[in-house]
């Protein structure tokens, strides 16, 4: 595990420089969010800064379904017992292996990996909600339920596999050979460019993702990503 921290965000990466898996806890003045736990042994980690800031840990927040970002949850309960575990209410039906679409989604096949068990819930969100320091944004494209965590004080936005910065930054649904497993798992890539898009105009000084590093000042190398993106992967 390799842990790194930005302003009042900790990064927790399992296998750093193979699979890189990213948790990450926001502090807030009164306690912690803990965001996306695709490993159970973060929750080690996550006690420890616990520990180490003395304030409590409030919520549990998923980013998306899959597998490589919520399979960590039944052991955050065990160590967490307390502590309620939330996801979009669209990506709610996701971890109930319900995948059919919407009226309002393109018909295209919902990929990637879900978890086998399951994975226990305690509330649903949808975008435009405040979870206490963190604004809820609608990012679909990924799957059709991802959302992006805001925190506006700092301009710390975590996006989940919206974006991703191992082997480089791209949008979802973008290939990157050195890092293709977001691209093999993104539902709609359209609808993720105009997700991007969205994120963009945050103006985010730390763009978190879910796999590979955090970036400092982002801008430029999102608006390089989704002209990417735009032109179907081609630069």
């Amino acid at each position: 595990m390799k842990i790194e921290r930005y302003h009042n965000l900790y990064q927790i990466t399992f296998l750093p420089s193979a699979f890189p898996i990213n948790c990450f806890v926001m502090e807030q003045e009164d306690g912690l969010i803990c965001i996306d736990m695709g490993v159970g042994r973060f929750a080690d980690y996550v006690k420890e800064i616990v520990l180490q800031t003395g304030k409590p840990l409030n919520k549990l927040m998923l980013t998306h379904a899959h597998s490589d970002h919520v399979n960590g949850v039944p052991y955050f309960k065990e160590v967490f017992p307390e502590v309620p575990v939330g996801i979009s209410k669209r990506d709610s039906y996701l971890l109930k292996k319900d995948f059919r679409l919407l009226e309002n989604e393109a018909d295209k096949p919902i990929k990637g990996g879900f978890p086998k068990n399951l994975i226990p819930i305690d509330f649903t969100f949808e975008g435009g909600e405040k979870i206490e320091a963190l604004e809820v944004i609608s990012s679909p494209g990924h799957t059709p339920g991802s959302v992006s965590f805001f925190e506006p004080e700092h301009k710390v936005l975590i996006v989940g596999d919206a974006f991703q910065t191992r082997g480089g930054i791209a949008v979802a649904g973008v290939l990157k050979w050195l890092f293709p497993f977001p691209k093999m798992a993104t539902w709609n890539n359209e609808i993720a460019v105009q997700s991007a898009k969205k994120l963009l105009c945050l103006q985010p000084e730390l763009l978190a993702a879910g796999h590979g590093n955090v970036l400092v000042h982002p801008e430029e190398q999102m608006q390089a990503a989704i002209k990417i993106a735009e032109a179907g992967g081609r630069k």
